[in-house]
């Protein structure tokens, strides 16, 4: 009985493994792996040795046992075991695209395969990770292609990104529509960062603090491109972004148009981009969108700190009922042009009785309350899906906030029980 040899093939989008009886050990163990056909071939070769009397002939078996085990497995997500996510593929076919070999997956028959990209490079891959770190200033960009053609989603997870925030100037450098002096602050004028989405709308360009937000745009057939542009010698300059890619059959897609998407609790907390880093930023359309989870028909928005609302405006009181959202007369007297949107908003009085509220948005200071009220007030809404707008400008109108650089908003959001 000859000892079996083992052989790796490539198989393809799976792996393809030759070898021994432990693929009919994960046959049996494991559901989820897909094996293909166990052959099992047997050869026996016979010698015959004739005794030198003539009289008997004597025969002796040389039997020789080859087993095959073909196993094939998906290039499905894995974990490393410390809080990184690879694909699962062959050590050859890993190193092949540029991956490195993290731990084990498909019970051993593959390696977790992590990829780390940097300035200047592409990847292809469901997985990947952006990871900048004193890097020169100027632009890092990395393009994020398809993995397949069923691709419709991305999500960038920011682990960690700290880059230099908006600028804190408050001189004057003209006048908006309203004849409004209006200044550079919130604007991201040092380093930036931006996806592009060709074919269709990006997200909002950012800067500052965002370690622990999120970002979701739709994945393009022209790929995808995340652009980091530095120019402030920032010695915190650093980044690592998480890029998953979902197929247009992922039954837990964003909703289209969400910036950001919340799901798998009933309650949470969302931000605009930097509010950490202390001021919220200029030309933003961040639509944050919240799934509806089972059981629940109302989602109530409310800010807990003094400083958790803070927007365009007089930020000591509320302002609604049309002076948000706008420049100029029109809108009945601006007080504020960056602003919150609730779709089919109402204050809640308690948890029976509801009061719509007309605003057609909100800013100030005060999160829902009547102009001069101390404490922010809770808001609700039915509209699926369940989410809040933050609307800005390209510029801060000079003054209003009364020397204040205004946070953006930090907001806890809690679903109420159908009724």
């Amino acid at each position: 009985l000859k000892k079996p040899q083992w052989k790796i093939v490539s198989g393809g989008t799976n792996s393809v493994y030759i070898g021994s009886s432990k693929a009919m050990e994960l046959f049996f163990r494991e559901k989820w792996t897909v094996l293909g056909a166990l052959l099992l071939m047997v050869s026996t070769s016979f010698s015959k040795e004739l005794a030198e009397d003539g009289d008997d002939a004597m025969m002796k078996d040389k039997k020789v046992l080859n087993v095959f085990s073909v196993v094939r497995f998906r290039n499905d997500p894995c974990s490393t075991g410390d809080n990184t996510n690879g694909t699962c593929y062959t050590t050859d076919e890993c190193t092949a695209r540029g991956g490195t070999p993290s731990g084990d997956c498909a019970s051993g028959y593959g390696v977790c395969c992590v990829f780390t990209f940097s300035c200047g490079q592409t990847s292809a891959e469901n997985c990947t990770y952006f990871i900048g770190q004193n890097v020169p200033d100027g632009q890092c960009r990395l393009e994020i292609c398809p993995c397949s053609d069923n691709i419709c989603q991305l999500r960038l997870d920011f682990t960690t990104f700290d880059i230099t925030g908006p600028s804190t100037n408050t001189i004057s450098v003209g006048k908006n529509a309203a004849l409004k002096e209006v200044t550079n602050e919130q604007r991201c004028l040092t380093d930036t960062f931006a996806v592009t989405n060709p074919g269709g709308a990006s997200p909002p360009v950012i800067c500052g603090m965002n370690s622990g937000e999120h970002m979701y745009v739709d994945s393009s057939e022209q790929c995808n491109e995340l652009a980091f542009n530095l120019q402030g010698a920032n010695a915190r300059q650093m980044w690592n972004i998480k890029i998953t890619q979902f197929s247009c059959d992922f039954d837990n897609l964003a909703p289209e148009g969400c910036t950001q998407y919340f799901f798998g609790s009933n309650t949470g907390i969302v931000k605009t981009y930097n509010f950490d880093g202390g001021q919220h930023l200029d030309n933003q359309n961040q639509r944050i969108c919240v799934r509806r989870e089972r059981g629940n028909c109302r989602i109530c928005w409310t800010a807990t700190a003094d400083t958790d609302f803070e927007l365009t405006g007089d930020l000591t009181k509320s302002i609604a009922d049309g002076k948000c959202c706008g420049d100029g007369p029109a809108n009945g007297g601006v007080s504020g042009t960056d602003c919150v949107i609730i779709p089919g908003a109402s204050k809640e009085v308690d948890m029976k009785d509801l009061v719509k509220v007309a605003a057609l948005g909100l800013c100030g200071g005060k999160f829902g309350s009547k102009d001069n009220q101390k404490a922010h007030k809770t808001i609700c809404s039915m509209i699926l899906p369940f989410n809040i707008r933050f609307l800005s400008d390209t510029f801060e109108t000079s003054g209003v906030e009364k020397g204040k650089q205004p946070n953006g908003f930090k907001l806890s959001y809690k679903m109420r029980a159908c009724t």
